[in-house]
């Protein structure tokens, strides 16, 4: 984080993350976005209870690169299919990789939504972050 605020690291992308409309819970969320944070990435935090169309506009506001949902409850995770179809509406899903996490969530799930990846937990989280970024970079 001292290295980030310093201003002489270059990100090496940036990464909207939520926790999905109806859901308040966002500690998972928040860890994630600390190891991404550390990894090199910036992070614009939309925080819990997020809807679609807020992703969406701040995918096109910051040019993002990734977006990362979280979602506890079984009954929010759902919510992540009408963010994946509000991203491919506004003609950016080609322009992110969106990841999902959460307790309920597994990677068949992900699969189902349209989701490119599936984290149980932080850490893996920022390697599949970095491991996007990469794939990316030597794709360009």
């Amino acid at each position: 984080p001292l290295i980030v605020k310093t201003g002489e690291a270059k990100p090496i992308g940036l990464a909207v993350a939520c926790t999905v409309h109806g859901d308040l819970h966002d500690i998972g969320k928040n860890l994630v976005c600390m190891m991404l944070e550390g990894a090199g990435f910036k992070i614009v935090d939309l925080g819990p209870n997020t809807p679609a169309d807020k992703v969406v506009e701040a995918v096109k506001e910051h040019n993002a690169d990734l977006v990362l949902m979280s979602a506890m409850l079984t009954t929010t995770m759902l919510y992540m299919r009408q963010v994946v179809k509000a991203l491919e509406a506004a003609g950016l899903r080609d322009k992110v990789k969106i990841m999902v996490g959460g307790a309920p969530l597994d990677g068949k799930f992900a699969q189902e939504i349209g989701a490119d990846a599936y984290c149980d937990d932080a850490a893996t989280a920022a390697e599949v972050a970095r491991n996007f970024m990469l794939a990316r970079n030597t794709a360009a």
